[in-house]
């Protein structure tokens, strides 16, 4: 995603936070700004009803006994499965990128059009690589039939790949634009 709504009005972001937000009947409702914004913006009483999770990614690393049965705890202290987050959070990426490739393409992308590649920090250990893998099973972005449809990559690998794939002039620009933004 090249831009995130959300954060201060008329305001669009590279980055969104890893928050997450499910109705009091533990159903999805929104993800980054948009659960940020919508949580705070419930009545105090309201909103211990609601599931607001917030930097849920690394619990993956933190957790030592990392299942697929683990729990994470919402704000309000409720526990829920990570398992159950991360596949929601996973179907949500699945369908701003689905939406994405349609609308840059002018024609419908489906799942099974796109081989999904999903990034995890390098100093996760293989059961957190794991529980990610069942997680997009979980959100529908492959299965285990037709997993060669699901690359579970390193980040510091994919970082290394994209820069290869790059132009010289597409290099010297994206440092001049990181000098500039600090």
């Amino acid at each position: 995603m090249r831009r995130w709504e959300g954060g201060d009005p008329g305001v669009s972001n590279q980055k969104t936070p890893t928050t997450i937000l499910l109705t009091p009947e533990r159903k999805f409702h929104s993800f980054g700004y948009a659960a940020r914004d919508f949580y705070h913006d419930l009545d105090p009483n309201e909103a211990k009803q609601w599931l607001y999770l917030e930097k849920f990614k690394m619990k993956l690393h933190t957790t030592g006994d990392l299942t697929m049965d683990t729990d994470l705890t919402a704000a309000n202290g409720k526990k829920v499965k990570a398992l159950e987050i991360f596949a929601y959070a996973l179907q949500y990426f699945k369908e701003q990128a689905l939406k994405e490739l349609s609308d840059q393409a002018g024609s419908e992308f489906e799942n099974s059009d796109v081989r999904w590649v999903i990034t995890v920090p390098a100093i996760w250990k293989q059961p957190a690589k794991q529980f990610m893998r069942q997680a997009a099973y979980q959100a529908g972005l492959a299965s285990p039939e037709n997993s060669e449809q699901l690359i579970i990559a390193l980040e510091p690998e994919a970082a290394s790949i994209y820069c290869r794939k790059l132009r010289l002039h597409q290099m010297i620009e994206l440092s001049s634009k990181a000098a500039v933004n600090g």
